[in-house]
């Protein structure tokens, strides 16, 4: 099918959409927050007998996120959780450089980053290897 022969879009129907997800994002800083106790508390558990459950929960929470941010308004938080589930894959025992990940995602929802994050966000990502 060509783009020509899609129906055109329904005004109203893309008004509700835009107000969904106005309304999700009023809700996304708190599943944001929770995120980041659930991330902090698999890090914690990087030390112990659990170490793949932990490791499996960090890359579903950061996956989640990744997915999430952008959507909301937070990049980085997209930026930073997409380079720490590649992380977690290729360099598990990175155990460090995980919790500068979950540490820099804890400081962009903690402070509430919006967009690029400013100097603050450019920081971050330069401490992270990503600027």
């Amino acid at each position: 099918m060509a783009i020509d022969d899609l129906p055109a879009l329904d005004p109203a129907a893309l008004a509700s959409a835009e107000a969904a997800v106005a309304r999700l994002g009023a809700a996304y800083l708190t599943w944001a927050d929770a995120d980041i106790r659930a991330l902090t508390a698999c890090f914690a558990r990087l030390d112990d007998a659990s170490s793949p459950d932990a490791m499996a929960d960090l890359f579903a929470i950061a996956h989640n996120m990744k997915g999430q941010g952008t959507t909301f308004g937070y990049p980085l938080v997209t930026r930073i959780a997409q380079a720490l589930c590649r992380l977690i894959e290729q360099a598990p025992d990175a155990v460090a450089a995980i919790g500068a990940h979950v540490a820099a995602l804890a400081r962009v929802v903690g402070e509430r980053l919006e967009g690029d994050g400013g100097e603050a966000g450019r920081s971050l990502l330069e401490d992270l290897g990503l600027g």
